[in-house]
């Protein structure tokens, strides 16, 4: 068989490849200050991946055309040559005029461009009537552009001057046809993809081989505006034109003047997977399923009206660690801008000197976990990869039972030099519900399917206090135990927009310097704030939650398509452009009387729905600006 067409092809595909190495390397040339280091090889050969899916898609046309089965004497034509030589060259150029275009702007948004450039190209003719001064001040780009684009058709014209294609006749030229179509499908394919993961290559995956900083070397910019093309459009919220009264409304700028009844101690954050507040005993007039956090409770800070900010496992995490609020369709940690600077807590605490770490015993790469942590400044993550008995503990779904893993965990952390901060995040209580076989009928069954991991869960945080308290660390840690999102429920109550949302959150301290309840309202997105409070850490930090301390206590939202602000027992409904209902969420659990437009709450409804417009505006443009960090203000 002759493999002279598999190899012109993917001679030609290797071009491409060499082109974006090129542009990658231009880019960090240009921006060396911003990437001061060792030089990152790492992040140079880890990129080649995203270069695969943005060549798939950029040559698509050229490879589709360069398989079809055609006679051999067409095939051998100049016309058809030409047409393939015009598909490959526009392809290419796309690619480098894509990636040629941060050479200039990524100074300015810190980020890669991603597909918001369109818009802004379409917005007034500002561009147009700029051009000229754009292409003085950026005519090293024009000029790499030609360069390129020289060199891309110097190589092609190369690679066709040096290619064989004679044939002994017309079967092998088929056969050889038919090998070209089938490996080069399956290369595309999964170039699409990125290759044979269960998710498609993201924006958010390239945290994985890095670390945060050269995250931008590792993408290319036709990969970020194809993947941003194919994710929602975060739109420009202009309900307030005047930078300073949207300022007075609200602000998520906020300066942390910590008490420091904690300082110096160790961290250990617990997220516990599905747990409602309806299941713990404790907050239920002891009607729950788990006897080990009712008892915990008791001598720990517990916060009875404490709410997740999202729905889903993967909303919760940006929420935990950088106040970042769920008020968009698509989660942060996959959205268009996952890589924006933030101010995330496990850096905040590795700047302060804590050895920072995450535990999920699901598989590496997770609802982009591994990848978000690395961005928050976790230097050590541990999934099912890591896990050294994962064959005897998987439960065959998700990944590690519980109980193994957190006594994994506990011994872990007997490893670690102190101060550290490490988070673990539980999954046995997640459908579908299994336990290992020795537990089976050890816990009630309860109403719901739920009930009896939650109390497989509960008994296996009881054997991980045990263990720890016998550790060297545990007397000079804090434990901050909260949930990932509720679940079902079976009191109506819980049921409602707000309820669904209902939670556990507790701080416990071995020694015994904070215990009590705190009544008002508390959300994920405060977590941040009060843990640096209580670590004494003074900072600034944009954060969209706030420290317990201040006296303003609210809740803001967005889930089942509307946004919701909860203030002084007042709950507001917004559709985005209007207010659709107003209640009184104290003495209306389940929502039923819609105050909407009232006379005698009419003032604070106003206020309200002021208010949540703020926080819409300061959050949507904040993600478009790259301004979710204090080191961003602008």
């Amino acid at each position: 068989m002759n493999f002279s067409l598999l190899l012109l092809l993917f001679k030609r595909i290797g071009i491409a490849f060499l082109i974006f190495s090129l542009c990658r390397f231009l880019f960090y040339i240009f921006h060396l200050h911003l990437f001061s280091g060792n030089f990152p090889f790492s992040a140079f050969i880890y990129g080649i991946r995203f270069d695969w899916v943005a060549i798939s898609y950029l040559l698509s046309p050229f490879i589709l055309l360069s398989i079809i089965p055609l006679p051999v004497g067409l095939k051998q034509s100049k016309f058809y040559k030409d047409i393939l030589k015009y598909l490959f060259i526009i392809g290419i150029s796309l690619g480098i005029v894509f990636n040629l275009i941060d050479l200039g702007y990524y100074q300015y948004s810190l980020k890669r461009t991603t597909a918001d450039i369109f818009t802004f190209l379409g917005t007034g003719n500002d561009v147009w009537k700029l051009l000229p001064k754009y292409i003085v001040d950026f005519w090293y780009a024009f000029l790499f552009l030609a360069l390129l684009i020289y060199l891309s058709h110097f190589l092609y014209k190369k690679s066709s001057s040096n290619s064989t294609e004679n044939y002994k006749n017309k079967k092998q030229f088929y056969l050889s046809n038919l090998l070209l179509i089938v490996v080069t499908l399956l290369f595309t394919i999964l170039g699409f993809r990125g290759g044979t993961q269960l998710k498609p290559l993201d924006i958010i995956n390239a945290a994985n081989y890095t670390t945060p900083k050269y995250v931008p070397i590792v993408l290319n910019t036709p990969f970020c505006i194809i993947k941003t093309v194919m994710n929602d459009e975060v739109p420009r919220i202009t309900f307030f034109t005047d930078k300073q009264e949207l300022k007075n409304i609200y602000s998520p700028e906020i300066s942390i003047n910590g008490s420091g009844i904690f300082k110096d101690k160790n961290v250990v954050l617990i997220i516990l997977e599905s747990f409602a507040k309806e299941y713990i005993g404790y907050l239920n007039n002891g009607t729950g399923f788990t006897p080990f956090l009712d008892s915990l409770s008791t001598k720990s800070y517990i916060f009875t009206n404490a709410y997740a900010s999202g729905t889903r496992s993967i909303e919760a995490l940006p929420s935990i660690y950088a106040g970042i609020p769920n008020l968009t369709n698509t989660p942060f940690i996959i959205s268009n801008f996952s890589s924006n600077h933030i101010d995330a807590l496990p850096q905040i605490m590795k700047n302060h000197g804590y050895l920072t770490s995450f535990y999920h015993g699901g598989a590496n790469g997770t609802m982009g976990f591994n990848g978000f942590a690395k961005i928050s400044g976790i230097e050590n993550y541990f999934g099912l990869d890591e896990y050294p008995n994962a064959k005897k503990d998987y439960d065959g779904n998700w990944g590690v039972f519980d109980e193994p893993y957190l006594q994994y965990f506990a011994n872990q952390l007997s490893t670690k030099k102190e101060p550290f901060f490490s988070t673990i995040f539980t999954l046995s209580s997640h459908h579908p519900y299994k336990l290992p076989k020795e537990f089976e009928d050890r816990f009630p069954e309860g109403n719901l399917p739920i009930h009896k991991t939650i109390g497989y869960t509960d008994y296996a945080l009881q054997q991980f206090f045990k263990t720890a308290k016998n550790q060297a660390w545990f007397n000079n840690t804090i434990f901050l135990i909260t949930a990932d999102h509720s679940s079902h429920s079976i009191k109506p109550e819980n049921t409602t927009i707000i309820g669904n949302l209902a939670i556990p959150i507790l701080v416990y301290d071995p020694s015994q310097l904070l215990v009590g309840t705190n009544n008002e309202y508390f959300q994920q997105l405060d977590i941040t704030p009060t843990l640096l409070n209580w670590l004494g850490i003074n900072t600034n930090i944009v954060s969209f939650g706030n420290d317990i301390s201040n006296i303003e206590r609210h809740l803001i939202g967005f889930t089942r398509n509307t946004y919701y602000y909860l203030e002084d027992n007042l709950l507001l409904l917004f559709d985005g452009e209007k207010s659709i209902a107003f209640y009184n969420y104290t003495e209306d659990k389940l929502l039923l009387n819609n105050l909407l437009n009232s006379e005698s709450h009419l003032t604070t409804q106003m206020q309200h729905e002021l208010k949540l417009k703020a926080i819409m505006q300061q959050y949507n443009n904040r993600l478009i600006d790259n301004n979710l960090s204090s080191l961003n203000n602008k």
